[in-house]
């Protein structure tokens, strides 16, 4: 994917309202490893009416660096449903965040 596509990509991931498309997209560049997407992830994460549809968004950020958002996923353990509290978990436990 070259540096044009993957900012497109990148672009669509935050503003499309098709939850189908958005996973597609997150799963898609989560093989990249491109440091961009963490922030990209995040920010739909923590939007309220994503609440029921951001399981595919945290379990993407198993490869990042997630110290900076150990307290959020803390939260997701405790509010979100089985899929994005059991991600969560997962990523909190290997990069023992707790």
């Amino acid at each position: 994917m070259d540096e044009a596509e993957l900012k497109t990509k990148l672009q669509r991931l935050e503003a499309t309202d098709d939850a189908i498309e958005r996973n597609r997209l997150a799963l898609d560049l989560a093989e990249t490893g491109d440091s961009r997407l963490f922030d990209c992830l995040i920010r739909p994460i923590q939007r309220p009416e994503l609440e029921n549809q951001r399981g595919t968004l945290v379990y993407c950020l198993e490869d990042y660096d997630c110290s900076s958002v150990a307290i959020l996923l803390a939260k997701l353990v405790e509010t979100g449903n089985f899929e994005v509290a059991s991600h969560a978990e997962i990523i909190l436990d290997k990069q023992t965040l707790w």
